[in-house]
């Protein structure tokens, strides 16, 4: 006598739930398509905590393996299901486009910048910010770059690199015992800490051209962030220093700002008796009187 299969098992017993999820899935699956005119991406939810888009990919990879029911291929080829699975990142960058495409309709002769959120919670001015970097590395498909072309997107954006260090070279006068911090603007409006980081990081890849290496070394330029932790951290004692002059640092302080300034004056004395603190540091901190 044959075997009994799986399936006449099922069949003998009448639908499982299993049979019941499958078919709450196909119909939310159906809505889905008719409300908005396509099949849901991987990572979507619908209704909001069922996984519909990760569902949707399991039917194609059990088509494909032959292991999906029939009756289910069928039902799923009536509905129109597209068996491809959904390119998530080619449907994100067509969307982002759309969205250029309005901003710009809305904002005659502007572009998003870095920031920039359109609509609300869509961060697409960082979208347009890699467009251009995935155009200066060669990355961007030439469908896409005649895309961007064709309305004009400007790839290279002015040149204000000398307004910049002139800028830089205003705040070291203001501010001579320090650099802008990450998120430091100067003067407001002006993203100032964030310029001085995307040097650094020009600087570290390689791609920052000599001449503006040299212009920010006759600045004094530190390269290093830590470096520029260092010196927030001494401004940090030196302002310190000007509320308890007669104090230094304790467990018990209550006046810090910021209580990791405990450890760091600690570092700074261990790396003094190894002789691992450089000459430099040591005579900035024997100005302010640093108790070693």
């Amino acid at each position: 006598m044959k075997a009994t299969t799986k399936r006449q098992k099922k069949s003998a017993v009448g639908p499982t739930r299993w049979d019941a999820q499958w078919e709450k899935q196909f119909g939310l699956l159906v809505k889905f398509h008719a409300r908005n005119g396509r099949w849901p991406k991987a990572s979507e939810e619908f209704p909001k905590g069922n996984r519909l888009g990760l569902w949707a990919n399991r039917q194609r990879d059990l088509r494909e393996r032959g292991d999906l029911d029939a009756a289910r291929v069928a039902a799923l080829q009536r509905a129109g299901f597209d068996w491809n699975k959904i390119d998530a990142r080619g449907m994100h960058w067509d969307e982002q486009f759309a969205y250029l495409n309005e901003y710009r309709r809305r904002n005659k002769g502007e572009w998003p910048i870095a920031r920039e959120e359109f609509p609300k919670g869509n961060r697409l001015g960082l979208w347009v910010w890699r467009q251009r970097q995935a155009a200066s590395y060669g990355l961007l498909s030439k469908d896409r770059r005649a895309q961007l072309e064709k309305i004009k997107f400007p790839f290279e954006l002015p040149d204000s690199w000398e307004e910049h260090l002139n800028t830089l070279r205003q705040y070291r006068a203001k501010n001579p015992d320090r650099w802008p911090k990450a998120r430091e603007e100067f003067p407001k409006g002006n993203r100032l800490g964030l310029w001085c980081h995307l040097q650094r990081c020009a600087h570290k890849a390689g791609r920052l051209a000599p001449e503006r290496v040299a212009g920010l070394d006759k600045l004094g330029f530190q390269w290093s962030i830590k470096e520029v932790s260092w010196s927030r951290f001494y401004e940090l004692l030196k302002e310190y220093k000007r509320e308890n002059p007669e104090k230094w640092p304790i467990l018990q302080a209550t006046a810090l700002k910021d209580r990791r300034l405990i450890a760091w004056c600690s570092i700074q004395r261990g790396k003094k008796r190894a002789g691992r603190l450089d000459a430099d540091k040591i005579a900035r901190l024997e100005k302010i009187g640093f108790r070693w």
